[in-house]
C-alpha cells in the first residue's frame, strides 16, 4: 500500500468510528470534517512544530481523556501504540535496532514505533508503519488503535491520521499520552522501539 501523505485528507475520507461508548473523555468528529487549525491543508498533516499545542479533534478518530485510556487499558482490547521521537541517530540501516540518547518510558504493553508521526516520512518509514500495523492487528482494520506520545505531541496526531486514511476504523487518540497518564498516578515502564527492520 502506498502512502497518502501528500494527499488531500477530503480525497481518502473513510467512515469514521460508530462504536463510541458515550462518555465525557470522548471527542468525536466525521473524518471529512474541516482540519484543525495547525494542519497543512495540501498533506492534511502537521509538518512542523511538532510540540506545540494540539486540537481537541482528529476527524475519523475519537479523542480520548486519561479516564478513559484507563478503562481501555483494562480492557486488553484496543492496541496501544508509542509514536514518541527518541533523540538519537535512528534505526541503524543494516540491523535495524535504533540508536537513541535517551531512556524511555511508556504504558505497560505499549507498541513504540518510533517516527511515524512526522508530516512526512520517507518510504521505507510507511512500510515500518504498515507492516506493524498487519502484524499488530492481524489485518483487520476493525482492530481497535490508540496512539500517543507526549502531551502536545503532533506526532501522535498524524500518526492516528494516517491510520484512519489507511482505513482503520476503531481508532483512538490520546493527546495528553504519557504526561497525562503520570498526572492519574498510573505506571509507566521501560520501552524499547521495535526493529526498524524487523517483522
Amino acid at each position: 500500500m502506498t502512502a497518502l501523505v501528500s494527499l488531500s485528507i477530503s480525497q481518502y475520507a473513510v467512515a469514521g468510528n460508530n462504536n463510541t461508548t458515550p462518555t465525557q473523555a470522548v471527542v468525536t468528529v466525521p473524518a471529512d470534517a474541516p482540519l484543525p487549525p495547525g494542519v497543512d491543508v495540501a498533506t492534511g498533516f502537521r509538518m512542523q512544530r511538532y510540540r506545540s499545542p494540539v486540537p481537541d479533534t482528529l476527524p475519523g478518530a475519537e479523542v480520548v481523556d486519561t479516564v478513559r485510556v484507563i478503562e481501555l487499558f483494562k480492557s486488553a482490547d484496543v492496541v496501544f501504540i508509542d509514536v514518541y521521537p527518541p533523540v538519537g541517530l535512528g534505526p541503524d540501516p543494516l540491523e535495524g535496532h535504533w540508536i537513541t540518547n535517551e531512556n524511555h518510558r511508556n504504558i505497560e504493553g505499549s507498541v513504540w514505533l518510533p517516527e511515524v508521526g512526522r508530516g512526512y516520512i520517507e518510504q521505507p518509514h510507511v512500510d515500518y508503519f504498515q507492516r506493524n500495523l498487519q502484524s499488530l492487528t492481524g489485518g483487520s482494520k476493525q482492530t481497535p488503535l490508540l496512539f500517543y506520545c507526549t502531551a502536545d505531541c503532533w506526532q501522535s496526531w498524524n500518526a492516528a491520521k494516517r491510520a484512519v486514511l489507511w482505513g482503520h476504523v476503531n481508532v483512538f487518540w490520546y493527546p495528553e499520552g504519557t504526561d497525562g497518564w503520570q498526572d492519574h498516578a498510573q505506571p509507566l515502564t521501560e520501552a524499547e522501539p521495535v526493529n526498524f527492520l524487523g517483522e
